[in-house]
């Protein structure tokens, strides 16, 4: 297995635990998709819910203030892709040992 895909991997592994799945997509397209539908649910039924998820990985915040202010699928769509890229960052920390 290659370093992106040890990465990925563990994004991806991370990310299940965090929202209690057993599967995700494998491709880095279709979870940003995956992780749009749930950020866009939770936008719309649970937003606190959704607030304590961005707190609990860390996403920053001056990042995830920028995605408001829009439609709420745009909202959905941007905090989807800063959730996977934390997630990625956070990959990267572990296998570089910082």
């Amino acid at each position: 297995m290659s370093d992106s895909d040890n990465l990925q991997q563990y994004a991806i592994d991370s990310t299940k635990q965090l929202f209690a799945v057993d599967s995700l997509p494998l491709d880095t397209q279709q979870i940003i998709i995956w992780l749009e539908d749930k950020v866009y649910e939770l936008l719309n039924k649970d937003f606190n819910a959704l607030v304590n998820l961005l707190y609990r990985i860390d996403v920053y915040e001056s990042k995830a203030k920028q995605c408001f202010g829009k439609e709420n699928r745009e909202i959905a769509k941007c905090l989807a892709q800063l959730i996977w890229d934390r997630q990625m960052e956070k990959a990267q920390r572990k296998y570089s040992g910082l």
